[in-house]
């Protein structure tokens, strides 16, 4: 079987520690294929990652890369990689390498099964506590309340095709949340058990704000049964500040029970009203076309003229941008 052609995609914030051992080591693993590159997205480093990324391009053909205005986040920097990804096959990699990139070959293996994504699961995972029962418990409430389709254990180690990857970035979704958007669209998926390492190098960026955020997001990105609960939510307090008056006007609840019943009510209701301002945020961030998901302030491959921050002044600004090369017995 012919070998396909791979874009190793790499998102890098601040990982001046890690970057140039990932490069060697993915490097090491990638050339064993025939054609590939090495995509190096820059996601607003201030600690001299993207000085070291130049180093790379300007000995090595292979590494291409862009480099954020700012700190846009990692599905910013995901989705710009998947976008200007030039080969069939995309491999997402995290610069910590704490999924060990001699792995790509067993992804590569089973995505030629006939998958379009094959999602990495980290076998005994090296994390902190709170990152592993993070992971867990979010996945599962959206599989199991909130309906939706995803696959348990998923991480960001996974080969996608990249025309595949294409849609699930142009879909302009309000959560690019790419575990949760392949389903949507139809994508053939499966996971495969792969090793986890300890961090080496640097320190990782995840904290319980940003997971809890980040569940969050999946949440009312992907499912209106939030919305549901709380007109039964509603429906119950209404009902239940009906019989309290009821009971008040009788005389059969004193000052202090009907105090305790307008808090409970009060705060019922602020909760009401959280959910319904985090719904209406995405519906804001749906119709707000013209804020820009990332704006690039360099690269060394073709961009688009509407992501670079500077237009046209940008170097390698053309008014389109490659499409992957088509490789005809992917499947």
């Amino acid at each position: 079987m012919p070998r396909p052609g791979i874009t190793a995609m790499i998102p890098c914030y601040n990982e001046i520690d890690c970057v140039e051992r990932a490069y060697r080591e993915i490097r090491a693993e990638l050339v064993k294929y025939e054609d590939v590159e090495l995509l190096f997205v820059d996601d607003g480093s201030t600690d001299g990652t993207l000085e070291a990324i130049k180093g790379f391009a300007a000995e090595d053909p292979l590494v291409k890369y862009i480099s954020f205005a700012r700190n846009f986040g990692l599905e910013a920097a995901f989705s710009a990689g998947f976008k200007y990804a030039s080969k069939m096959w995309t491999v997402q990699f995290d610069a910590d390498l704490q999924s060990p990139p001699h792995e790509v070959h067993r992804l590569v293996e089973k995505a030629l099964e006939g998958y379009d994504v094959v999602f990495a699961v980290r076998e005994n995972r090296q994390d902190p506590w709170h990152r592993r029962l993070g992971t867990w418990a979010h996945q599962t409430i959206a599989r199991r309340w909130l309906g939706i389709e995803l696959p348990q254990g998923a991480s960001v180690f996974r080969i996608v095709r990249t025309s595949v990857a294409h849609k699930v970035v142009d879909s302009r979704l309000s959560t690019p949340y790419f575990i949760a958007t392949a389903p949507l669209l139809g994508a053939r998926y499966t996971t495969l058990p792969t090793a986890h390492h300890p961090r080496l190098d640097g320190t990782g960026k995840w904290n319980l704000r940003k997971l809890f955020s980040h569940a969050i997001e999946l949440f009312v990105g992907f499912s209106f049964r939030p919305l549901t609960w709380l007109i039964g939510l509603a429906g119950a307090v209404l009902a239940a500040g009906a019989a309290t008056m009821a009971l008040t006007l009788a005389g059969r609840l004193g000052p202090v029970a009907v105090e305790l019943a307008g808090l409970a009510a009060a705060l019922v209701t602020l909760a009401l009203l959280l959910v319904v301002a985090r719904y209406l945020v995405r519906v804001m961030r749906v119709q707000a076309i013209g804020v820009p998901r990332y704006q690039i302030r360099e690269a060394n491959i073709p961009i688009r003229a509407d992501e670079a921050l500077y237009g046209y002044e940008t170097p390698h600004v053309v008014g389109q941008f490659r499409e992957p090369e088509v490789w005809e017995d992917a499947s």
